[in-house]
């Protein structure tokens, strides 16, 4: 069920359907080079007009993340251009740290799926390889504040259980428990905005703006065992990161998360 409800806004509803399909290029729901809803289907999927439609594909064409062929349909632009970002070094440890704290967890769900194409290229796996999903929300005195999916290959997440989720973050379990030699991550932050699943996950408006923060984990031998989605209520949650600043050793200042 995917609707725009005009009623609960004044944001055009062009702008509305612009912001959830550049979400989901972004999230990698849509992949470089597939092949986006006709617009047809995003009218019926959203239940809006063929002006609207029309003119939400147009903005995110100029903007240069679709690209339209005729006679075959739109698609997302193959190669798009990544936002320059500032570097941070941390431990692992502060993945792990940064866990459950005095949240609640409900798992929502722990399922078998044949893994999206995005997600087989992170975790290294053939097309169609099957993964294990992990569905979670976290609360703080029963509001949700953040919504997660974890992506795991089939021999570590057939391990996992809901009992231990709700005590333990998932970097301990994979740590400590199933004895994973962890060594590094790497961590990319977006803001999007909310489509009907995550608006619902965090009961906010669809449309809503969300701090999007997507997490890869390496094991020692550098093959990812972890790809993690996590959509945050920016109201409910405050990024902050203490910073020390070093010469490099071509004498460039090089900036560090503090220990």
């Amino acid at each position: 069920m995917n609707f725009i409800r005009p009623e609960k806004t004044t944001i055009p509803l062009y702008f509305q359907l612009e912001q959830i399909i550049k979400s989901k290029i972004i999230t990698g729901e849509y992949i470089p080079g597939e092949q986006i809803p006709t617009e047809k289907d995003l009218c019926e999927t959203y239940k809006v007009s063929n002006i609207t439609a029309r003119q939400a594909i147009l903005n995110l064409v100029k903007e240069g993340l679709l690209i339209r062929i005729p006679g075959k349909g739109t698609f997302v632009t193959e190669e798009i251009t990544n936002i320059n970002t500032l570097q941070l070094r941390g431990s692992i440890n502060d993945l792990i740290t940064n866990g459950l704290k005095t949240q609640e967890v409900k798992v929502l769900s722990i399922k078998r799926i044949k893994a999206p194409k995005r997600v087989a290229k992170i975790l290294n796996l053939e097309e169609d390889t099957e993964v294990i999903q992990v569905r979670r929300t976290r609360n703080d005195k029963h509001s949700p504040v953040s919504y997660i999916l974890n992506y795991l290959p089939l021999e570590i997440g057939e391990r996992i259980k809901k009992e231990d989720l709700q005590i333990y973050p998932m970097l301990k379990i994979l740590r400590d428990q199933f004895k994973i030699p962890l060594r590094s991550g790497m961590q990319y932050i977006e803001a999007i905005i909310a489509d009907y699943d995550i608006a619902s996950a965090l009961s906010v408006n669809i449309t809503s703006p969300i701090l999007y923060i997507e997490t890869i984990v390496f094991e020692r031998r550098k093959r990812p065992v972890e790809f993690v989605q996590t959509f945050i209520r920016p109201d409910r949650y405050k990024y902050s990161v203490r910073l020390r600043m070093e010469r490099g050793p071509k004498n460039e200042v090089l900036v560090t998360r503090k220990e």
